[in-house]
C-alpha cells in the first residue's frame, strides 16, 4: 500500500545538479524537527541490499513522490500525495524496526528509489507542505492511497486490520472513472480452481461464489467449495494476493468486481487498480487538472481528517 499497492506512474528525475541544488533549499528542520537544529531522519530499509539509509523526513518525502504519483503531476496532485506520504511514514515509524529501520522502500511501506529521484516539482511540492500531516483526534493518520480507485474509495478497516489504520469513510470518485485501470477484466478457467485452492487451502476446490461485500461494496469474502460438501471462506483481499501470485496483479486487479459462472469458468469484470482506500492518484491530478486545491483534494480522499503542522501534536520525530 502502502499499503499503497499500487502500480504507479513514475515521472522523470531531476539533473543531479537541479535536483541537488533544490534539495539544498527544502527547509526540513522547520515544524517537524525533533529539537533546535536537529532535523527528523527515517531509516530506509533498502529491500534489495538489506541496508538501512537514514534520510531526512522531507528530502524522503520528496524522494517517494515520482515513484508513487509521477514526479510531474500537477503540483496541487503532488502536494496532496507529499502531505499522505509524510503522514504516512510519521504514523508507521518503526514498523520495520525487527530490522533497525522505520520503513522499507517497497510497495509494504511507500516506494522510495533513493534522493536523487526527486524532481525539481516533487521537491516544491514537499517544500510547500513541510512539516504538514492528516491526523484524526489529535493521532497522525496512516494515510493509505492507491493507484486507481475505479469511481468509488474502499473502507481501509475491509483492507487491514491493525490498530493503525484510520476508519475512513468510503467516497464516490468520479474523477478517475476514466482513467486507464480504472476498468478490467480477467477470465478464471475451472481447470484453474485447482491451482487457486492450493494457493488458498482447498486444493481441490470446484466451485467459486461471491459470499458477502463490505459497506464499501467491494467483495469482502469468497466461498470456494469441494467434493463432499468441504467449504472455504476466504477474505476478497487474500484472493486477489492469491490470484496475483499465481498469474500476476493484472488478473485480479481488485477486490471491486462481479463475477459470473459460465460453463468454462468464472468471468471477473471490475473497478479500479489496487487496493482502493484513501487517496486515488488518478483521481488525484484530475481533480488538480480541475483547479482543486491541495486541501480540497485531501478533505475529499480522508474524511474527518484534518491538515494540521506536525508540531502542534507535541509530536517531534
Amino acid at each position: 500500500m502502502p499499503r499503497t499497492d499500487a502500480t504507479c506512474r513514475p515521472g522523470r528525475p531531476a539533473t543531479a545538479a537541479v535536483a541537488g541544488a533544490l534539495l539544498l533549499a527544502l527547509v526540513p528542520a522547520g515544524r517537524a524537527a525533533s529539537r533546535p537544529g536537529t532535523e527528523v531522519t527515517r531509516r530506509i530499509l533498502r529491500l534489495a541490499t538489506g541496508q538501512v539509509e537514514v534520510v531526512p523526513l522531507e528530502r524522503y518525502v520528496a524522494a517517494v513522490l515520482p515513484a508513487e504519483i509521477g514526479g510531474n503531476a500537477p503540483a496541487a496532485a503532488l502536494e496532496a500525495q507529499a502531505v499522505a506520504a509524510r503522514s504516512y511514514a510519521v504514523a508507521r515509524l518503526g514498523r520495520h524496526a525487527d530490522q533497525g529501520a522505520d520503513l522499507c522502500d517497497g510497495v509494504h511501506c511507500q516506494v522510495f528509489l533513493g534522493l536523487r529521484r526527486a524532481t525539481p516539482a516533487s521537491i516544491r511540492a514537499a517544500e510547500a507542505t513541510a512539516g504538514l500531516v492528516l491526523a484524526i483526534r489529535g493521532r497522525v493518520i496512516a494515510a493509505p492511497f492507491c493507484a486507481v480507485c475505479g469511481g468509488r474509495t474502499a473502507r481501509p478497516s475491509n483492507v487491514w486490520d491493525d490498530e493503525e489504520t484510520p476508519d475512513l469513510v468510503p467516497v464516490e470518485d468520479d474523477a478517475c472513472r476514466q482513467a486507464p485501470g480504472a476498468r478490467w477484466s480477467f477470465f478464471l478457467p475451472r481447470s484453474s480452481l485447482g491451482a487457486l485452492g492450493a494457493e488458498l487451502g482447498l486444493p481441490d476446490a470446484r466451485f467459486l461464489e461471491v459470499f458477502g461485500h463490505g459497506d464499501d461494496g467491494r467483495v469482502s469474502a469468497l466461498r470456494l467449495v469441494a467434493p463432499g460438501g468441504r467449504i472455504l471462506v476466504v477474505r476478497g483481499f487474500d484472493f486477489r494476493a492469491a490470484a496475483s501470485r499465481l498469474w500476476g496483479w493484472g488478473s485480479v486487479r481488485s477486490t471491486d468486481f462481479d463475477l459470473a459462472e459460465q460453463p468454462r469458468g468464472y468471468a471477473l469484470t471490475g473497478r479500479g487498480t489496487g487496493h482502493g482506500a484513501g487517496l486515488c492518484q488518478a483521481g488525484a491530478i484530475v481533480r488538480a487538472r480541475r483547479g482543486e486545491s491541495r486541501d480540497a483534494i485531501l478533505a475529499h480522499y480522508y474524511r474527518g481528517a484534518e491538515v494540521v503542522p506536525l508540531g502542534s501534536l507535541g509530536i517531534d520525530r
